[in-house]
């Protein structure tokens, strides 16, 4: 039988494990953007849920592959009317 907390790792690991400063987890936790449990003052972080949330944000390199972008209007300008320097 597996050991019951064999997934959860610490905020160390955790960062290390996904290769980010200890801060930017922090920072993460603390808007609720990156899955974790809090226990009283203590981080922990599910290991396959840690890594299932960072394979979101996956790049294959390939650009968007979504609808092609409808191309934006190009603005033309009229020069401002400046005044000329004045010369005193």
């Amino acid at each position: 039988m597996s050991e019951p907390l064999a997934g959860w790792i610490t905020i160390d690991e955790a960062a290390a494990l996904i290769r980010v400063p200890k801060s930017w987890l922090y920072e993460r936790t603390r808007l609720n953007t990156v899955p974790h449990v809090k226990l009283g003052k203590y981080l922990r972080f599910d290991r396959e849920e840690l890594l299932t949330w960072a394979r979101q944000f996956h790049r294959d390199g390939r650009g968007r592959q979504g609808p092609p972008s409808v191309p934006m209007p190009t603005v033309t300008r009229s020069p401002k009317n400046r005044r000329a320097p004045s010369s005193t």
